[in-house]
């Protein structure tokens, strides 16, 4: 759950770009810089148009693709994991 409630801060905070520069977004979401960069490439590699603007001072979201996060029951899933 710490996971997924990390999720739908970050995408409540982009929507709202109100992130910060990397070191604010980073500590807002309680984790290190480092791993928020792991974070953001590991979204990027999945189609996820997460931008940052300098003169914002905050990411973004692109025309891309977004977060959504879902819920979903194990019995509802039809495809093998």
């Amino acid at each position: 759950l710490k996971y997924i409630d990390r999720f739908e801060h970050m995408d409540a905070l982009i929507k709202m770009q109100a992130t910060g520069c990397p070191v604010e977004f980073a500590s807002k979401l309680g984790i290190r810089r480092s791993r928020l960069f792991q974070t953001l490439q590991e979204l990027r590699d999945r189609g996820v148009d997460i931008r940052y603007s300098c003169n914002r001072q905050s990411y973004f979201y692109g025309e891309g693709k977004r977060i959504i996060i879902s819920e979903k029951n194990a019995s509802d899933d039809q495809s093998p994991v």
